[in-house]
């Protein structure tokens, strides 16, 4: 049987618990602090490996929070990725469908060619992206 300590008034008092009960308890408070990952959290994004898509995650390593989006298009990135964009990949079948990262404020665009993955951005790109195409 487990037992706890409970203090009252400068007096220790020891209750018995069975361990079953302890157990569970240690269980029922460990599972509260850990959180489940995000759905788009650590490269699990949904178009993973299909053509015509491409994929911006807010950390280096294909990490953090995943964006996806069909290559060729004007995107505004939302605001959980704007000026966050630290690593990229491209999923892309043809030469002709590149993935850009935009910075609005500067005019600054970063292209990566057909299947490009990068694990981490130039510096000059890195989280000041704000559109994607």
């Amino acid at each position: 049987m487990a037992r706890f300590r409970f203090y009252v008034k400068g007096q220790i008092m020891i209750k018995k618990m069975p361990l079953k009960a302890g157990v569970v308890a240690v269980a029922a408070m460990a599972s509260l602090l850990v959180s489940a990952p995000n759905a788009n959290a650590a490269g699990n994004c949904t178009h993973y490996g299909q053509w015509g898509y491409g994929q911006l995650f807010t950390e280096p390593n294909y990490q953090g929070d995943c964006f996806e989006y069909q290559l060729g298009i004007i995107t505004t990135l939302p605001l959980y990725v704007t000026n966050k964009v630290s690593s990229i990949r491209s999923w892309s079948n043809s030469p002709l469908r590149s993935q850009h990262l935009i910075d609005t404020i500067t005019g600054n665009v970063f292209a990566a060619g057909p299947n490009e993955w990068w694990a981490s951005l130039p510096s000059w790109i890195d989280n000041n992206a704000t559109m994607a195409s």
